[in-house]
């Protein structure tokens, strides 16, 4: 932290910032003088922790100090340390925003870490770790540091490609070495529905996770301030579901059955995807719950028509009067599934290609977050970067919270021919930030403030491709960017500097 006089400095999200000496961000208005002082890590030093909530991050601490240093570094309860003592505690975090993830890092005779709560104290470790890896003697100084954005996060598609537990675990565990705070698994799609469910055990994928797996899951993620959002798609990618409810498919009036798609007219179809949110929803304690409604209608490589599906139009008149559209129907099914998530004390979530400007007599729920991947081009050549779906500007102004989930350059595809749209690394470094949409618009900063981040978007269209392994190393750089990205500044320094710090600090303490 040499030099770093009070500056929001070291953004040590993606390693940025880490311990290199560029304080470009806001100032704090904090000046320690020409006072400079030397703390040096001791070789039997203590991580103190004030608060018994902080015990956890204290032990990981010492754990991973031991590990970088070859010190007898212990972790014990208690508020004044010795010189090269390390010092935890929640607190006022002056200079910062109102946020729980905001912390303050001073040096003096001891390294004294405050974080505004729990979650703040926790990343005031990830910095001071990735500062120590690096040598274990410190200027005096001061950094006060917070995210630019409230939601940083890794997107994993194990319902087309099983990822094992252990794999879980080192991605939560990579996540809070970058101070993501969000694990979004896609729990059901083409090839599998991964959770092992009482009420249908005929939908579960031979691969798949028990309740007591998920439960240590979402334990495993709270220890290093990760919150684990499940998805179950509806109405559309339910293959795994719908294998073993073929009666429930939805069939236009040709004839032609969609395997990925369950029929919003059929009473019988929300019994089952009731059945499925009230066996779920109290398994995960987190916040959100995400209804998918992405790609109902999606054929191949074109998008169908509701007119092809008159049962679907004649359902909307009967439930919402007989001006209704077909597409009122997939509306309500929005609203339906968001009151059952309400009741379970949650906020539903949703992706954003099925909200077309101009269609419907019914509006989704404000409430509803809107993670916005795509404009959905047009049926003939479903693009995401043009089309008719509603803008971020237009959700925002209509009362919803959003996610930038653009395509380019925020999704990685593992295989199959989407993935010729990933973006490199340097790339999405040198030209992206989050405010930025997938069809090139940009966010004033007052439309800014309804956004509520981004992250890494990995889909296994060909799990047949890359092995959990394989994807796991194949998404370090990108992850380490959305990291830096999410965190802020949103560039800071070159790419290759960037790569080579992150590279010295960003992995996990084996």
């Amino acid at each position: 932290m040499h030099g770093a006089r009070g500056h929001r400095g070291v953004r040590c999200a993606g390693a940025s910032r880490c311990g290199a000496g560029r304080a470009t961000g806001r100032s704090v208005a904090e000046e320690l003088g020409a006072r400079w002082v030397l703390v040096r890590l001791g070789v039997h030093a203590r991580v103190l922790y004030a608060q018994d909530a902080l015990r956890d991050s204290a032990t990981d601490l010492a754990e991973g100090l031991r590990a970088v240093t070859g010190n007898g570094v212990v972790a014990q309860a208690g508020s004044v340390g010795r010189s090269g003592d390390l010092v935890m505690r929640t607190g006022s975090v002056p200079g910062a925003p109102q946020s729980p993830e905001a912390y303050r890092i001073s040096v003096s005779e001891t390294l004294e870490l405050t974080g505004a709560d729990v979650a703040g104290a926790f990343y005031a470790t990830r910095s001071a770790l990735q500062l120590l890896r690096r040598g274990t003697t410190l200027p005096g100084g001061v950094v006060t540091d917070w995210p630019e954005y409230r939601e940083r996060g890794l997107m994993l598609d194990v319902g087309r490609e099983y990822m094992p537990f252990d794999m879980l675990r080192a991605q939560i565990r990579r996540m809070g070495q970058l101070k993501l705070n969000m694990l979004h698994l896609h729990l059901s799609d083409r090839f599998g529905f991964r959770l092992d469910s009482d009420r249908h055990p005929e939908i579960t994928a031979q691969e798949h996770y028990s309740k007591q797996e998920i439960r240590d899951l979402i334990a495993y993620a709270a220890r290093y301030q990760v919150e684990i959002v499940p998805e179950v798609d509806f109405p559309g990618h339910m293959n795994g579901i719908l294998a073993a409810h073929p009666e429930l498919k939805l069939r236009s009036a040709n004839g032609v059955v969609s395997d990925a798609a369950i029929d919003i007219a059929d009473p019988r179809g929300y019994e089952l995807m009731r059945d499925i949110l009230e066996e779920f929803l109290p398994l995960f304690p987190g916040r959100y719950w995400h209804l998918g409604a992405d790609e109902f209608l999606l054929d191949g490589l074109r998008v169908a028509s509701f007119e092809d599906y008159p049962q679907i139009g004649a359902y909307a008149r009967a439930t919402y009067g007989p001006q209704a559209e077909p597409v009122d129907a997939f509306l309500g099914l929005i609203n339906w599934g968001a009151a059952i998530v309400r009741e379970h004390g949650k906020r539903p979530r949703i992706w954003n290609d099925g909200l077309h400007t101009g269609e419907g007599t019914i509006a989704i729920d404000a409430d509803i977050v809107v993670d916005f991947w795509s404009r959905a081009g047009i049926a003939q050549l479903p693009l995401p970067y043009f089309g008719s779906a509603r803008t971020a500007m237009d959700l925002i102004a209509s009362g919803h919270e959003v996610r930038n989930a653009a395509f380019t350059p925020t999704y990685f595809v593992t295989g199959g021919p989407t993935s010729i749209g990933n973006v490199p690394a340097p790339i999405a470094y040198e030209l992206w930030d989050p405010a930025v949409f997938v069809d090139g618009s940009r966010l004033t900063p007052q439309q800014n403030a309804g956004n509520l981040g981004s992250g890494l978007f990995v889909w296994c269209d060909d799990p047949t491709v890359r092995t959990p392994a394989q994807i796991a190393a194949s998404i370090t750089m990108p992850l380490r960017v959305m990291a830096q990205k999410t965190w802020g500044p949103a560039r800071a320094g070159s790419y290759l500097e960037f790569a080579a710090l992150s590279d010295a600090v960003a992995e996990p303490v084996p």
